[in-house]
């Protein structure tokens, strides 16, 4: 059994983020008929940091519903010096279970709210649900990656967010995805395991940036 520890190429995610933002808007404003025009800014900002966090609790929950997957291995976090809030599974578990998680918040925040939406002409809701969408790039790489990967790859989390490990029989090597890179492989052993179980892990770094936007959004408010 060996182990494959892979690191995100957050530069290139983010900038195919900007790019899906940006050719979400050029499909969904002429479908839409309207352009989206939000006037309450610090109402935008405050529901925008709102959303991306209820996209990381529905990962969370993603994983909690196997009822096999230990809670208290499941942690959640913040480091946005890096663009990243992250939801963390700290213990083996299965392809499928890690596709469920991943898969979750783009399905039922970003497409399901994005149609509903366009429905009812809710224009905050549309702009939440294209940037939520946007956001998710990390998962869909990440997803589409694990979904070429053989059936019995397990998958683990350890304590740094911009990357994830695989486990498995077969050679993984040769399966590449573009904004995926292998960083570390080896024997895997007992002793390849996370260390940090803090329920929710902010940085140092996100933590003055909160501060910041929230200064901004109540002096909107005001």
């Amino acid at each position: 059994m060996k182990y494959y520890t892979y690191t995100l190429d957050m530069i290139f995610l983010n900038f195919l983020a900007i790019i899906i933002l940006i050719l979400c808007f050029i499909i969904v404003i002429p479908i839409y008929g309207n352009p989206l025009i939000i006037t309450n800014i610090p109402l935008m900002l405050s529901t925008c940091i709102l959303y991306l966090i209820l996209h990381e609790i529905i990962h969370y929950f993603g994983f909690i519903i196997n009822k096999n997957i230990d809670r208290k291995k499941v942690v959640m976090g913040a480091e946005l010096e890096q663009g990243i809030l992250y939801c963390m599974c700290k213990q083996e578990i299965q392809k499928k279970d890690i596709l469920i998680s991943i898969y979750s918040p783009l399905v039922l925040i970003g497409i399901i709210t994005l149609i509903i939406g366009m429905i009812f002409k809710l224009d905050l809701l549309i702009l939440l649900s294209i940037i939520n969408i946007s956001s998710s790039i990390g998962d869909i790489v990440m997803g589409s990656f694990i979904m070429k990967l053989p059936k019995n790859t397990k998958y683990l989390d350890l304590d740094d967010p911009t990357s994830f490990t695989l486990i498995s029989k077969e050679d993984l090597k040769n399966y590449k995805f573009k904004g995926i890179v292998l960083k570390e492989e080896g024997k895997y052993n007992k002793n390849i395991c996370a260390k940090n179980f803090n329920k929710i892990n902010i940085s140092k770094g996100s933590k003055i940036t909160l501060i910041i936007l929230i200064i901004i959004i109540i002096g909107g408010l005001l």
